[in-house]
């Protein structure tokens, strides 16, 4: 039970997160969309975190409501990972407003608009959001496309971004004030597994094996970025498509270059190959992986021996079915779900929600777009029923800059993921 959430937690998001990857449109000037409209009381955000701006009137609060809406697939091939999204938003905001709401106002989900994973519909809904339905915050938003195709609306209109689902760089980097992520960005991760095979490990000599998309790019310049700050030295670097399966090449050369440690910042099926063929050519360099591969069951069930060895982040802990936070977070996506257990996408919806509800109860009565930033900033490694360890400040953006290092070993005669440190391993 306990690595079968892990499991399904790290593929379902990488699922989400990868897929569907698109370059934003071009940003349309100021004059071409109308802005908030002016109704409450004054607020501040925009621009990049740390800026003073000026303060602006708030939407989407009355006395007794404040308006909230998203976008994710609830149709087309994507689907299940939007509904279940969708489930685990909304089964946390119904609990919280059962309770009573949050300072006398109850949660409206406006709207969780279908935009079918593509980026241009996910722009027109991100429109009709803030422009038609008035929402005070944008949550949820799933994945990279729609994010990508949003990005600069968001940046633009400045209404609050609530965990946007992806793992690319601008979810945090520069920092917006008003884009709040939580999952580590690809970016940050590869410095963090770099950091480990360096610092831990005692590794010097570091290659980086990427797929050719957002996510190997950003963990290719995060390990480049860094390497030098860590002493050590990047000596091979190499791209692959998605969907490659021959490996031979980019493994003998990071073997001829005598790389110590691998950084893989790819997919489940990429890596496996990868592994296996450096079993296959009896390489000794240490392999490590993005979060998106931390798969107790799929990993050793599809690379074998081949897998032992091979670490794996997790921004995570392994669930305990004992933990009374587990516990109360099946309960109450249960209650609100006809029974059902929650997979890893309605986790995901849960923890945006939150999110957005521990920034609305630190607010306070006065709700304004600046207390309601200036609450999410002060969040210090907090943790809610499924939030972990979050902290954000003004200029950080990175909700989760920790993670839970995992580990394929052979136990008791079987090959298993376990984790192998108790607490987040956090950048130097």
């Amino acid at each position: 039970m306990r690595r079968w959430f892990t499991a399904i937690l790290a593929c379902a998001l990488s699922l989400a997160l990868i897929a569907g990857c698109s370059a934003p449109p071009e940003a349309e000037s100021p004059g071409q969309t109308s802005g908030p409209s002016s109704s409450q009381p004054a607020g501040q955000t925009g621009g990049q975190s740390g800026e003073t701006q000026p303060r602006r009137e708030v939407q989407g609060v009355t006395d007794t409501t404040v308006k909230v809406g998203g976008f994710a697939a609830q149709s087309g091939p994507v689907a299940p990972i939007g509904i279940s999204v969708r489930k685990g938003f909304e089964a946390y905001i119904k609990h919280v407003n059962d309770q009573g709401g949050v300072h006398g106002r109850k949660i409206e989900i406006v709207n969780i608009i279908d935009d079918q994973f593509d980026g241009s519909k996910a722009l027109t809904a991100a429109k009709q959001l803030v422009e038609s339905d008035q929402v005070f915050a944008l949550a949820p938003i799933l994945g990279t496309a729609g994010f990508m195709a949003s990005y600069d609306y968001f940046v633009e209109k400045r209404i609050p971004v609530i965990y946007p689902m992806t793992g690319v760089e601008q979810t945090a980097h520069p920092p917006q004030e008003n884009i709040f992520a939580v999952q580590p960005n690809n970016y940050d991760e590869a410095k963090i597994l770099t950091q480990y095979l360096v610092d831990e490990l005692g590794l010097k000599k570091i290659a980086v094996l990427w797929q050719n998309s957002d996510m190997g790019e950003q963990g290719l310049k995060g390990v480049k970025d860094y390497i030098g700050e860590l002493g050590a030295e990047l000596v091979y670097d190499a791209p692959h498509d998605a969907g490659s399966v021959d490996f031979t090449t980019p493994v003998l050369n990071l073997k001829q270059k005598g790389a110590e440690g691998v950084v893989i910042m790819t997919t489940l099926a990429e890596t496996i190959g990868i592994v296996k063929e450096m079993h296959k050519q009896g390489v000794t360099a240490v392999p490590i992986t993005s979060y998106v591969n931390a798969d107790p069951v799929n990993v050793p069930a599809l690379a074998g021996e081949a897998a032992i060895g091979l670490y794996a982040g997790g921004w995570v802990p392994v669930a305990d079915p004992d933990d009374p936070n587990i516990q109360k977070f099946w309960e109450i996506y249960g209650r609100y779900n006809n029974g059902e257990l929650p997979d890893a996408y309605g986790t995901a919806g849960f923890i945006a929600a939150e999110l957005l509800v521990k920034g609305l109860e630190d607010a306070g009565r006065d709700l304004t777009y600046e207390s309601f930033i200036q609450a999410l900033e002060n969040l210090k490694d907090w943790s809610g029923i499924m939030a972990r360890n979050l902290t954000y400040g003004p200029g950080e953006r990175a909700g989760v800059k920790a993670f839970y290092l995992n580990k394929v070993i052979e136990q008791d005669g079987n090959i298993v993921m376990v984790q192998v440190n108790q607490e987040p391993y956090r950048l130097r």
